[in-house]
């Protein structure tokens, strides 16, 4: 950051409105370098001899010492063993096979079978640090936080680099690809737990005999993840791919199949002070849509204008779906936008809810269809939409719990200023996946999950409400599902006004506190679907520091 008359100033004013701490909480964030290089992350993740040393002697005593039968794709048994004969891990053995196929013609004597492809290799750690996620489960540490218990694993998997011929040099470049713990929506369409893949015989063989003569890998790990009672993330780079055998995209991200044909009421629930032009065209993009059974409740919320409330008539004239009820508040003129969609949930009559800001111009035609056969699967808690500025630049591509900028560390939106046709780091803008949170401008929830967790949290008037909300969901055992084929134009928050007040600036620092109280474990130990050697101030999906 440069020092400036300027950039004085502002600092200046950050100061006097957000005090000292967080004064020197946002100087850090403006210190930090743009990116790191991979090569400097790995030369800070690289294992030295004495560390491997140490490795062999303490695995050497475990009282549990997994046997990993090695299964080499390739034909190259001098290849495979010198690589295997550097592990710090003794308890293995090999075997070399063609192809996968029917599992007959390979030999397997291990409790766990790991996958290696012909040409690529793995660090001398890889398999002591698989071995000790089979012995020691429980002291396994991946990504972040997980509240469901971690058992013996039936399939482990690390992370992985891609190595590209430099035609300029006589070396190699790198891509690292850093992996979120595991997320069964985003393995749908990309396997990213390809590499390096360890599952348990039992589950492997299961799988294999499953594939019906398949020699596809990627058929195959995604057969065994789904018949995987525990699933455990290294988030450690273990094992360097040819491009050849890099994870890949199958297909584009779509929500499989069509909901049930009795089509569930949805209640749509829309917040709203004044602001007829942005309310209109959101209601005009709703009603384009192919999808019918909806009731929609608009939320009137210390609306001053006559036009508004002629509006409203002339909409519940028009349309005997649309509803508006009138939330007041208990001091006249203050917002709780919590408050306001549990005042409004309260009257919907749907099976599921749609949360929806006033300022949303729906693009996706089935939007509906493709977010109910997600929110219609038994263990999904909520599914949220991409959204773009006006200009066609991401505004919202799922929320990461612990990214610094304007939340000062709380959550953030993500790929934020990308341009709308970028896919993104490992495809994260483009992708179906599972995330920790997501926005609810857009957002869609059973009835039934949305009372179980009784709502929004009314402490939290406008800030991080959802994060909270999604963050209870997933507490309970559901999955938070971000789907880009659902788009939207987000005009950004128009009738609520900016964080200009010394009054604003001061709640915002009371929701602050209230997250990190609550959500100490998740903030201290990283969000399980953004992998910790991934920066915490940028919305990028770019290295850090660690």
């Amino acid at each position: 950051m440069k020092l400036s008359l300027y950039n004085l100033r502002k600092g200046f004013r950050y100061l006097k409105n957000y005090g000292l701490k967080e004064f020197f909480i946002r100087l850090k964030e403006k210190g930090e370098p743009e990116q790191i290089s991979y090569a400097e992350y790995a030369a800070g993740h690289k294992v030295t001899e004495a560390q491997l040393k140490i490795q062999t002697k303490e695995s050497d005593k475990w009282s549990y010492r997994p046997l990993i039968s090695c299964v080499y794709m390739g034909e190259n048994r001098e290849d495979a063993l010198a690589m295997l004969e550097q592990q710090s891990y003794t308890n293995w053995n090999l075997t070399c096979i063609n192809k996968l196929c029917t599992g007959k013609e390979i030999e397997l004597s291990g409790e766990y079978v790991a996958l290696i492809e012909a040409g690529d290799t793995i660090e001398p750690d890889a398999l002591y640090e698989l071995a000790h996620a089979i012995a020691f489960p429980k002291e396994t540490k991946q990504s972040g936080i997980h509240w469901e218990e971690i058992g013996k694993p039936d399939l482990i998997y690390t992370d992985e680099d891609v190595r590209c011929p430099d035609e300029s040099k006589t070396t190699e470049t790198a891509e690292p690809l850093l992996k979120p713990d595991f997320s069964p929506d985003y393995l749908e369409n990309y396997c990213y737990i390809r590499h390096l893949c360890c599952i348990r015989k039992t589950v492997f063989l299961q799988a294999l005999k499953e594939n019906d003569g398949n020699p596809a890998i990627e058929e195959l790990i995604c057969r065994a993840a789904k018949q995987s009672d525990s699933i455990i993330h290294i988030p450690k780079v273990l094992y360097h791919t040819k491009a050849e055998h890099a994870p890949r995209v199958e297909h584009a991200s779509m929500a499989a199949g069509s909901h049930e044909k009795k089509q569930p009421l949805v209640s749509i629930l829309i917040p709203n002070k004044d602001e007829k032009a942005s309310l209109e065209k959101c209601i005009t993009s709703i009603r384009q849509g192919s999808y019918r059974n909806y009731e929609i409740i608009i939320i009137e919320n210390n609306s001053k204008s006559e036009e508004i409330f002629d509006y409203y008539k002339e909409l519940q004239m028009q349309y005997p779906d649309i509803r508006v009820v009138e939330w007041k508040p208990e001091i006249p003129g203050t917002f709780n936008y919590s408050a306001i969609n549990n005042y409004g949930a309260s009257y919907a009559k749907g099976e599921y809810l749609l949360f929806l800001n006033n300022d949303i111009e729906i693009i996706t035609k089935d939007y509906m269809e493709r977010m109910l056969t997600l929110c219609g699967k038994e263990n999904t808690g909520a599914v949220g939409a991409k959204l773009y500025y006006p200009d066609d630049t991401i505004q919202h591509a799922g929320i990461v719990i612990g990214i610094g900028g304007h939340a000062r560390g709380i959550a953030a939106n993500m790929c934020v200023g990308q341009v709308r046709s970028d896919s993104g780091y490992m495809y994260r803008a483009s992708l179906r996946q599972n995330l920790s949170a997501a926005t609810a401008a857009f957002l869609m929830v059973p009835a039934k999950v949305f009372r179980e967790v009784d709502g929004f949290c009314e402490a939290l008037s406008v800030a991080f409400n959802d994060v909270d909300l999604c963050l209870k969901i997933r507490k309970k055992g559901y999955l938070i599902i971000y789907e880009p084929s659902v788009e939207a134009y987000h005009y950004e928050s128009k009738s609520r006004g900016q964080e200009d007040t010394e009054e604003k600036v001061r709640r915002f620092q009371e929701e602050i506190e209230y997250m990190r109280t609550h959500w100490i474990d998740i903030l201290k130990q990283g969000d399980p679907y953004y992998h910790p050697g991934l920066t915490r101030y940028r919305t990028d999906y770019s290295l850090g520091q660690k």
